[in-house]
């Protein structure tokens, strides 16, 4: 698959994009953070103009009553806004969490489970996923973090606003010193904040080494192990030379913080001693006293507002980040049809399926090394054909092929005569059954398992009906809650585990509830033995009557009852025919089957003189 050009995602345009998406989950989130903003400032606003208000009132030598009066209208108009602002700030507190897990993270989760197989397979898709999901971590991370800090950034702006029109009154010059002094403390700021980000790839990767440690120091299976090969040490050694490492590049960070937080002391100091001097030659040349403690406060909330506005943007930066990698995710383009393209005729029983000079070659192996070399097969309707070869041959990644999982480098795989890469792939997927050697179930009821539906969603009668005919429903039957019985105890205490061979035949429903018109059977008896092998292959054999049907597998005997095989080889098919016809070649699927045979007959032998 070839590499895609990474598409570059802004500050600006992921602002845009997280608020059209927001507007469009409910815009009156949006209006909530703005009054939140607005009322934090008149909140802050308010508690530097009551000092003020109230020493003016004594320079105007206002009588008492008149002035109990005065302060209780004022304080209660205080109080109005500081309650507004505090349930605002408590009510958006959780506002934005509904956004992110329940309409965000789930347009992840769906992107995830209707992508192309072979996209999500990528391995630079892969990562990409892990990084995305970090921009749903919490409440102050990612997605969430920036509505969140959008609010004090938008506050902090409207509070310098403010402020600054204030002071201005006075002297210009003293916003544009304050301004330059904010300007120095915050490129310090930022210079910091870039050393911290320029380690953030190594610490990320020594975080992972540490995590995977901690998760083996915890893991019950390599318990055993661990103990047995007296691993203690030896894990240990890693994991602290992992965390010194990360250790040592934390304190230095620390330590530029700290040069960081210096310097700003150092310039508020400086700051805060030319303003104070400058308004106390304004006091001994006549400004009001009231005057002087308004401007003293907003002198020190400007430097405050600046500050919080270095670190927000910082925060945002980071954030961005996150919502950077999902949208990158999100954009994944899609290979197949979803949705659109040509749709299998549904009146249909059965479809062929053809592979025409079909070549392939799996991401990241080395030119020239294929899996599949110039592969031409055909499955008729209604027939059955087996796939045989050693481990490693092809034969799986044939059934990827056909499932859409991958598509061929080269050549052209029809379906009914219409080639793949035209076909709705989700037309495809409803036609077509495939039992894989590693069984996975859900941990659900086994009715919900065999109908792959919920159980307000399933034909009980059919799914009954599948189980009896894969061989199941006596053991199903036997359970106290039958077909409503759980698997495994993830979910449910009472669940019960299959064995293999009913493992199988589970999976056997499932593809006969479907009712498919074309079946792939992936080596699903592998972890069987020769005698469970033949009976599952006896009873696909009954039920697939009229299927198109292709059989893989690398025990030779369960093959002979189909039409025809073919025996791969390297990515190539080296032999065709019937059973008997490639015995009587004597080539290598007559060698594999003597073979075979020979360690079946010894394995019967074995277990009629145990007995």
């Amino acid at each position: 698959m070839k590499k895609r050009e990474k598409a570059k995602y802004g500050i600006g345009s992921n602002e845009c994009y997280i608020y059209r998406e927001l507007w469009n989950y409910d815009k009156k989130v949006i209006f909530f953070g703005l009054e939140e903003a607005a009322f934090k400032v008149l909140a802050a606003y308010g508690l530097i103009l009551l000092p003020a208000w109230i020493t003016g009132m004594l320079e105007r030598r206002v009588s008492f009553a008149s002035m109990v009066s005065l302060i209780a209208v004022i304080f209660g108009g205080y109080a109005l806004v500081s309650v507004a602002s505090t349930y605002l700030e408590q009510r958006n507190g959780m506002q934005y969490i509904p956004f992110r897990v329940g309409y965000m993270q789930w347009k992840m989760e769906s992107k995830v489970l209707t992508m192309d197989y072979q996209r999500y397979e990528d391995e630079e898709n892969q990562k990409l996923l892990r990084k995305s999901e970090e921009a749903f971590y919490g409440n102050y991370y990612g997605l969430e973090g920036i509505l969140h800090y959008d609010v004090q950034i938008l506050a902090a702006i409207m509070g310098l606003i403010l402020y600054a029109s204030s002071i201005a009154r006075v002297s210009l010059w003293i916003v544009v010193m304050l301004f330059g002094v904010s300007v120095i403390q915050m490129g310090s700021f930022w210079l910091a904040n870039a050393y911290e980000l320029s380690n953030s790839d190594k610490k990320a990767a020594l975080e992972i080494n540490r995590r995977y440690l901690n998760r083996q120091a915890y893991e019950v299976a390599a318990g055993k192990d661990v103990r047995l090969y007296q691993l203690a040490g030896w894990l240990s050694g890693y994991y602290r030379k992992a965390n010194k490492k990360y250790q040592a590049m934390v304190a230095k960070e620390r330590s530029i913080y700290f040069a960081n937080d210096l310097l700003g002391l150092i310039l508020q100091f400086a700051r805060d001693g030319i303003c104070y001097g400058y308004l106390i030659k304004q006091l001994t040349q006549g400004m009001a006293v009231s005057d002087f403690v308004l401007y003293i406060g907003i002198v020190a909330g400007f430097s405050g507002y600046f500050n919080e506005l270095t670190k927000m943007f910082t925060e945002v930066g980071r954030a961005h980040k996150k919502i950077s990698f999902f949208r990158e995710f999100m954009d994944v383009p899609a290979t197949l049809h979803h949705g659109e393209g040509i749709q299998l005729p549904k009146e249909e029983l059965t479809f062929d399926l053809e592979f025409s000079h079909v070549s392939f070659s799996y991401p990241g192996v080395k030119e020239g090394e294929k899996v599949l070399d110039d592969i031409s097969f055909t499955i008729k309707k209604g027939e059955k054909l087996a796939l045989v070869g050693i481990n490693g041959a092809g034969k799986s990644t044939i059934v990827k092929l056909i499932c859409g999982f991958y598509t061929p480098d080269e050549g052209n795989i029809y379906i009914n005569g219409i080639d793949m890469r035209e076909l709705d792939i989700e037309s495809v997927y409803e036609n077509l059954a495939v039992v894989f050697q590693e069984a996975f179930v859900f941990s659900y009821s086994i009715a919900e398992n065999v109908a792959c539906a919920s159980k307000e969603n399933y034909d009980r009668k059919r799914c009954v009906e599948a189980l009896k005919r894969a061989g199941l429903w006596e053991v199903v039957e036997r359970l106290p809650k039958k077909e409503e019985t759980c698997l495994n105890r993830d979910v449910d205490e009472e669940g019960v585990s299959l064995s293999g061979g009913q493992m199988q035949k589970l999976l056997l429903a499932r593809a006969l509830y479907k009712d498919c018109k074309i079946l792939l059977l992936d080596e699903p008896t592998a972890a069987l033995d020769a005698l469970a092998e033949n009976e599952m292959y006896e009873k696909y054999e009954e039920l697939t009557a009229g299927k198109s049907a292709l059989f893989i597998s690398h025990r030779l005997a369960s093959t002979r009852f189909c039409d025809k095989i073919l025996f791969l080889e390297q990515g190539h098919i080296t032999e065709e025919g019937t059973h008997e016809e490639l015995m009587h070649l004597k080539g290598s699927y007559a060698k594999m089957f003597e073979v075979q045979s020979q360690y079946y007959r010894e394995e019967r032998e074995t277990d009629e003189r145990e007995a």
